[in-house]
């Protein structure tokens, strides 16, 4: 396979499009190329004395997603962060793991499993695309974080991605304590629930 250049001038083509001309065997393919749109999502934080946020940025399906977060005031009271499978849907039970599913996982891994990472350190391919503090670390014992990490098992292309789903912060006994949607950015998305009490899916 190699590059070939068009041997054909079209002084009326009309167009910005730039292309790539292959050649394979005796024939040849073409293919447009185009700009990707970087995407970005977000979580703000503000309630009950806890702020911040939670950012997801990747430039391209291609390459690395920049994982930023931001919290204070955190007084000890939180320690782990996950995407969850759903997005916050219910009004009167919104923080239910009925109603956000369980850790983003579409590769479908046993947390349960004796390989399965403990904490950070592993390839990012080893633990659920969703188990964020597993990959980066938790946030037990702080009073404000200020984080940032590439991560390159957590996209926000494609079927697998975060887009949409819920970004949810436990206690340290696993309940859930806060959430938020994650939706692209055009302007702050805010999470809009404190949760205190909920069963945890183990």
């Amino acid at each position: 396979m190699q590059l070939q250049k068009s041997r054909l001038d079209l002084s009326s083509f009309q167009t910005t499009n730039g292309f790539l001309f292959l050649k394979v065997g005796s024939s040849f393919r073409c293919a447009q190329i185009y700009n990707v749109a970087v995407k970005q999502v977000r979580a703000d934080v503000n309630m009950n004395g806890i702020k911040g946020y939670f950012s997801f940025r990747q430039a391209s399906p291609f390459d690395l997603t920049l994982l930023s977060v931001n919290l204070t005031n955190l007084q000890s009271k939180v320690a782990f962060y996950h995407v969850h499978y759903f997005p916050v849907r219910s009004l009167t039970n919104r923080c239910s793991n009925d109603s956000i599913g369980d850790h983003w996982n579409p590769f479908s891994l046993n947390r349960s499993s004796p390989t399965y990472p403990k904490g950070p350190g592993s390839t990012h391919d080893m633990y659920e695309a969703g188990d964020l503090s597993a990959k980066h670390g938790n946030i037990s014992g702080k009073n404000m974080v200020d984080m940032t990490f590439t991560d390159f098992n957590l996209p926000l292309f494609g079927k697998n991605s975060i887009v949409g789903r819920s970004v949810v912060i436990h206690q340290p006994n696993g309940s859930v304590y806060l959430l938020g949607q994650l939706q692209q950015v055009k302007g702050r998305v805010s999470c809009k629930s404190l949760c205190r009490i909920t069963r945890y899916v183990s």
